[in-house]
Formats: structure tokens, C-alpha cells, sequence
């Protein structure tokens, strides 16, 4: 059996059993899965909490390519591959990092004391 005896590629309308069997079937043009499937995502959460909250429609990074740089090395890749391509970053965070000030400063374990080695 051939991909094209039951693949169906074409622009045929819906079949009529289909269109009487599945009311209220709706598409959405602009949530393609296969090009875009982060806004098909984000459309479900969005459906979560609707209707009685709106939300977001992204997150901060929404579907944008993202990436972190580990090393000076890594930066320097990136910088080249962006200047091969013609492109800049939307957005930087900056070099290095720090703790938040009073955050996790104390272990939530209680101490039990002297670690005792197991005898045989």
C-alpha cells in the first residue's frame, strides 16, 4: 500500500459524514503544528483558565530562539554565526551572574549532627 492511497493532501472539503458527525469542529489557520507549534501550545494553556481568566497570550521568551552562553567561547560562536546570518539579538541579560540578595541563605535541613560511619 502506497503513503498516497490514504494520505490525503489535497484542498477537498470535509467529508459530509465528518461535517455531520463532529459539530461545532473548528480550525484555526493562524496554529499550524507543523510550522509553528509553540502558539498551538500556547493556545491550550490559554483555553486552561478561559473564561474566566484571560492570561497571557507568550510567555517572556514566547516562541523566539533562545540560547545561553556558557563559556567566552560559546559567545564568540554565536557572535559569528549571527553576523554569517545578518541578524542582532532582541535581547541580553548580561554577563555574569549573582545571587538574589537573602535567598536560600539557609539550609532547610536541620542539622543532625556528626556523620557516624557504619560499622560491619
Amino acid at each position: 500500500m502506497r503513503a498516497s492511497e490514504f494520505v490525503r493532501e489535497d484542498k477537498k472539503p470535509l467529508r459530509k459524514a465528518l461535517v455531520q458527525a463532529a459539530p461545532h469542529l473548528t480550525t484555526y489557520d493562524q496554529l499550524d503544528n507543523n510550522n509553528s507549534p509553540y502558539l498551538a501550545y500556547r493556545f491550550g494553556v490559554a483555553l486552561a483558565p478561559a473564561p474566566d481568566s484571560i492570561g497571557y497570550a507568550e510567555g517572556p521568551i514566547g516562541s523566539r530562539f533562545t540560547m545561553v552562553d556558557y563559556s567566552d567561547a560559546d559567545t564568540k560562536i554565536r557572535k559569528a554565526a549571527e553576523k554569517k546570518m545578518g541578524i542582532k539579538s532582541s535581547s541580553d541579560t548580561g554577563a555574569g551572574s549573582k545571587e538574589l540578595p537573602g535567598i536560600n541563605t539557609q539550609s532547610p535541613m536541620s542539622p543532625k549532627g556528626p556523620v557516624k560511619p557504619k560499622r560491619k
